[in-house]
């Protein structure tokens, strides 16, 4: 590498700069949040993206893979601690909403599962940020899945939740609802943080440090991974959490076991219709305040929180967000919402209604209001519902344009008729010519409040549409 680096310096070639930003990815259920070198990603999968593609010898046990797993990149040598090669845990995916099965019960007969009811997918925001930031939500109801095994305990199993991921600089707020298990006799649902190998099980106490704020009455813990990443999760969560180091035993189908030493932190969700909470400040030594800093003062003010949970249910996750990690700053609230039905109840803020499911970011100053809105299911034209790969035929294979959706937007405040600025979509292909229809209507009906309608006429393919609007 040194030589290449050496050349391209003697031509006067310079590296890049590395993006920075939020891309929602949903043609493939995934967004990527990214700053400087380090990056974040989350992977989900709905009734048009497979959960994971798998042989019997290759990826044998990647059910989970797409569960809402969340990869904190702080460098490229950062990924050496998911070794999965030497005795990674297949059901403590970071990020992802599983079930603690053995590692036998995992194997399935077929690979390339889509689920019908599930929906999952993100929306990118600038607003008046210089970069974007982002949200990504998934509401997983588990395919048909046939394990392979005939003596698997609990053949009839089911695994359904809905959860969130709100991106905000180097913030990540993690939200999950309504987890339940079916037909699971003593099998739970959990929910990883982080599986990080280890080189000795000496290492543990001084790569992974946890802390909670109060002995025997606990206020917040606080958890940091081998990366330096640190965990905050509040008392509603903190009773669930559980911290393992020791050695994992893993292998494939068709090959010998292997071994490795772990640190892995989750939470257990051992009661029907289970939620959890907790945030992640991503280890970035270049902003301003420390992590233990960060979360004191989000655990000692009720005002000006640098995040706040307003609705956490089967109809919607809603964060507001007060205070800027990067420059230390209070903000005008900003507010994300991941809608997961028509017509939610909402709590209050600067949206009252949505009239479908949606993935929306607003801001909004003295002067304007900026919003972001996806309809992340991309809603091909199939011919018959997908379950799995077979069910592709030349419709699903060759005709790769969504039908158009509308989905109106109801504002608290009044904003003029037209718009700021026109329309921008993020992620739109060069030459792919679509054009958003956006129009802004009046309140119709008498003794209506103040506010209007915001009607996202064609929303299609996943985009995320961003409009400025002027009070």
């Amino acid at each position: 590498m040194l030589q290449v680096y050496d050349k391209a310096l003697s031509k006067n070639l310079l590296a890049e700069l590395s993006p920075e930003g939020h891309w929602s990815k949903n043609f493939a259920a995934l967004s990527i949040h990214r700053r400087k070198d380090w990056a974040v990603t989350v992977k989900g999968f709905n009734r048009f993206v497979w959960d994971f593609e798998g042989t019997p010898e290759e990826n044998a046990h990647g059910i989970f893979q797409s569960h809402g797993a969340m990869l904190i990149a702080n460098s490229e040598e950062s990924l050496r601690a998911h070794d999965v090669s030497e005795g990674w845990d297949w059901t403590k995916i970071p990020g992802a909403t599983t079930m603690n099965l053995t590692l036998q019960e995992t194997l399935l007969k077929e690979a390339r599962h889509f689920s019908p009811r599930s929906y999952a997918g993100g929306v990118s925001f600038k607003g008046p940020e210089p970069f974007s930031d982002g949200v990504f939500g998934m509401d997983l109801h588990q395919p048909d899945y046939k394990f392979l095994h005939q003596s698997h305990s609990h053949p009839n199993i089911r695994l359904s939740f809905k959860k969130s991921v709100f991106f905000y600089q180097n913030l990540l707020v993690c939200l999950g609802s309504n987890i339940s298990v079916q037909n699971g006799g003593d099998r739970v649902a959990q929910t990883t943080l982080f599986q990080d190998k280890l080189q000795s099980a000496s290492s543990a106490p001084a790569l992974v440090k946890i802390n909670d704020t109060q002995t025997g009455n606990i206020d917040y813990v606080t958890v940091v991974d081998t990366k330096g990443n640190s965990y905050y999760i509040p008392r509603s969560s903190a009773s669930s959490l559980k911290f393992l180091h020791a050695n994992q035993t893993s292998q494939t189908p068709s090959s010998k076991p292997s071994i490795g030493y772990y640190a892995t932190t989750w939470l257990e969700h051992q009661s029907p219709n289970s939620d959890y909470e907790y945030a992640v400040y991503v280890y970035t030594p270049s902003y301003p305040k420390p992590a233990n800093v960060f979360w004191l003062y989000h655990h000692r003010y009720p005002y000006e929180k640098p995040y706040n949970v307003l609705k956490q249910d089967h109809e919607a996750h809603v964060v507001k967000f007060e205070v800027t990690p990067e420059r230390w700053t209070w903000l005008e609230p900003f507010y994300s919402y991941v809608i997961f039905m028509p017509n939610p109840t909402l709590p209050d803020g600067p949206i009252i209604e949505v009239t479908n499911q949606s993935r929306i970011m607003i801001d909004d100053d003295d002067t304007y209001v900026y919003l972001s809105i996806s309809y992340p299911d991309l809603n091909f034209p199939v011919s018959h519902e997908l379950k799995a790969l077979r069910d592709i035929g030349d419709t699903e294979m060759f005709y790769m344009e969504s039908e158009e959706v509308e989905v109106n937007v109801t504002l608290r405040t009044n904003v003029n008729k037209t718009l700021a600025t026109p329309p921008v979509v993020h992620g739109l292909p060069d030459g792919h010519g679509y054009v958003p229809e956006v129009r802004v209507e009046s309140l119709s009906s008498p003794g209506s409040p103040k506010g209007n309608t915001i009607v996202f006429t064609n929303l299609k393919n996943g985009f995320s549409v961003e409009i400025k609007l002027r009070k």
